[in-house]
């Protein structure tokens, strides 16, 4: 089997620290952590429920190049939780089903799928009975998160390989009418129509988009199908993403210093206090901060109007320092979003990815230009060293597997 993956090797990981801080080309060679292996062993299925899938295309995003460039902090509450040497990469895909198990009931050799539950909940683990937020769908929020599983599961590979090994529940069927370019963002999607789904836009409300990258750009296109009577900003330096993101139906794009610029466009109240500190008093009614570091949180605090509320999707596995002050004198909502799971839409209960996919097929969103660029699986280090020294021109980039 050949697959990436994420070595935990914390004198590796120090050493790449200390060197990568002093030249980034570092991250380039022998010493990175992503690991691409052309010789694992071939792994039978785990069980009778496991399939065997051939990827074709698989998307890499901003996570993937956190593990790259070493990014997940040590204090976060995740690096807490017990884990395998290894991690996996590739949780965007679309690939073939090879082979079934006896007990597998609804996909067959020649199904096309894609990966749905990446995240270590009880499915993946075969844990019985079930937590209650794996019963409810939730699979993102699972308490069995950091418990074993009855079996030992090794080297199962991910989208980033020639093949992966998944339990059935794991995965979601592609209709034949939606293509592999098509089918490699569903997950990306499914992110920001949960996030739009966990928030709805209302009438006349005024909504910040910061960010302007695939998860922003779906988040504009899903706020304005669910409530076209909102109206929506976008907060992005690069032009080609502020003209993208005007087509999916952003109303604005600010420019300019963007605390004069969001007082202008909400009507605020723009303070000056010492040493380059601003708030703002009348601001966006919703923030939903696709970029997640330090300086959005902060800054997105003193954008929100009273009682408004921020929805957090960026993130990068680190602590963040941000001023909590407009928290409590502001009374904000804070919402975070992990990934998708089941949603309540129009009185029905949906997964994230069967509702993408129901939404792709009659046509209300689509995900079409969003791939800007292609590697094969044997050029990830092109691939990622494109997205970190061209950001201007990537929105996503897919790898092709062989």
């Amino acid at each position: 089997m050949k697959s990436i993956y994420f070595e935990y090797n914390i004198p590796k990981f120090l050493a790449l620290k200390a060197l990568g801080a002093l030249h980034r080309g570092f991250y380039y060679t022998g010493l990175s952590s992503v690991v691409y292996r052309k010789d694992l062993p071939d792994q039978p299925l785990p069980g009778e429920r496991w399939v065997r899938v051939r990827n074709v295309l698989a998307g890499i995003c901003g996570t993937d190049l956190s593990f790259f460039l070493l990014k997940p902090d040590a204090k976060a509450a995740l690096a807490a939780m017990p884990g395998a040497d290894r991690t996996f990469l590739g949780h965007e895909q679309v690939g073939v089903v090879e082979e079934v198990g006896r007990a597998v009931k609804n996909l067959k050799p020649g199904d096309r799928v894609t990966m749905q539950k990446y995240m270590s909940c009880c499915d993946l683990k075969e844990i019985e009975p079930p937590c209650e937020f794996c019963r409810a769908g939730l699979y993102c929020l699972c308490e069995n998160y950091g418990e074993p599983g009855p079996k030992k599961l090794e080297n199962l590979g991910a989208g980033f390989g020639d093949y992966f090994l998944a339990p059935e529940a794991q995965l979601v069927k592609v209709p034949d009418e939606i293509t592999d370019d098509q089918a490699v963002m569903i997950e990306a999607a499914a992110v920001s129509l949960h996030a739009v789904l966990r928030r709805q836009p209302r009438d006349g409300e005024k909504i910040l988009v910061f960010g302007g990258g695939v998860i922003g750009l779906n988040v504009i296109q899903f706020l304005k199908m669910i409530n076209p009577r909102c109206k929506v900003y976008l907060l992005e330096r690069i032009k080609a993403k502020q003209e993208f993101g005007l087509r999916l139906g952003a109303d604005e794009v600010l420019k300019g210093d963007p605390y004069e610029a969001v007082a202008e466009a909400t009507g605020g109240k723009l303070y000056r206090g010492m040493f380059g500190n601003r708030m703002i008093m009348g601001g966006f009614d919703v923030i939903f901060d696709c970029v997640g570091t330090s300086r959005t949180f902060h800054d997105s605090l003193r954008w929100l109007k009273a009682r408004g509320t921020y929805v957090k999707i960026g993130h990068h596995i680190c602590p963040v320092a941000f001023d909590e002050t407009p928290i409590w004198w502001q009374e904000l909502q804070i919402i975070g979003i992990n990934a998708h799971g089941m949603e309540e839409y129009e009185g029905r209960r949906i997964s994230t990815f069967e509702l993408v996919i129901e939404l792709l097929l009659q046509g209300r969103c689509s995900v079409d230009g969003f791939i800007t660029h292609r590697f094969k699986l044997d050029r990830y280090k092109d691939a990622f060293r494109t997205m970190i020294e061209r950001p201007e021109e990537v929105i996503k980039v897919v790898l092709e597997i062989d």
